[in-house]
């Protein structure tokens, strides 16, 4: 971050506007702009990450797989944070399996006897590094696209997506908190404040100030997510209107299907 805001300082300097009754000599406005572009284009180019492996390398890859993939069938990585680490994405091809499937591999430093690549294991996906993968560090697996650390921040299911601070949860087919404004977030626990509603088709509707307590905090891939809820009235009608939802209301990682 410090790098591209002094880039972007630089880009600024350069096309700043020069004192008043100072000429600029011709073409040096259209210079300075053009210095100005390749700065803020190297301040926004992105960090260094994994190579792809030589046509050498990636067959000696592919043969490590268990069973052993058609190097036409698998695109590979080689980590530039440390080039013990690889992986092979299975991609689409004439004559290739129709799978979807990454292999992370290691090998001892490239050179020594017997450094040759082998399996570290395969999967569909693989979501937090020091779980789903043991032995790879955080920054390879981020490198590498494989896997990353558990998020920062915490969210909560919202729909078909997790959502940070979400002003609407959905509780039931029929009922929905709205409005929902949160005065602790991101601990242990999760506080909020919103209207509870539940539309009956056959009348009967109920609408109530709830207070909503998320918690339960596990894993959805590699982000930490409240997925467990409580609410309860506000008022006393309030709560005696929701008496009958007060209870313990688990949630799911968007795309898990309930058995």
């Amino acid at each position: 971050m410090g790098g591209r805001t002094a880039m972007a300082r630089i880009a600024a300097l350069v096309v700043a506007t020069p004192a008043r009754g100072v000429a600029r000599p011709p073409g040096v406005a259209g210079a300075g702009i053009a210095i100005a572009a390749a700065a803020l284009a190297l301040a926004a180019a992105p960090a260094a990450a994994h190579r792809a492996p030589t046509p050498e390398e990636l067959i000696e890859m592919a043969g490590a797989t268990g069973p052993p993939t058609e190097p036409a069938c698998v695109s590979g990585r080689i980590s530039t944070v440390d080039v013990r680490w690889g992986a092979l994405v299975s991609k689409p091809a004439p004559g290739c399996p129709e799978i979807e499937r990454t292999w992370v591999l290691e090998r001892d430093a490239p050179g020594t006897p017997g450094g040759r690549w082998r399996e570290l294991r395969q999967g569909i996906r693989f979501g937090v590094c020091a779980r789903d993968l043991p032995g790879i560090p955080d920054p390879v697996g981020l490198d590498l696209g494989v896997c990353a650390p558990p998020s920062r921040r915490v969210y909560a299911p919202s729909g078909e997506k997790l959502a940070f601070k979400p002003s609407r949860l959905r509780y039931s087919r029929n009922a929905t908190i709205t409005g929902l404004r949160w005065s602790s977030w991101g601990g242990r626990t999760a506080t909020g404040r919103g209207t509870f509603a539940y539309r009956d088709p056959y009348g009967g509707d109920i609408t109530a100030a709830v207070t909503v307590t998320l918690f339960g905090i596990d894993l959805c891939g590699s982000d930490r997510v409240y997925l467990s809820a409580r609410l309860k009235g506000v008022s006393v009608a309030d709560r005696a209107a929701v008496r009958a939802y007060s209870g313990r209301w688990y949630r799911q990682c968007p795309g898990v299907t309930a058995n």
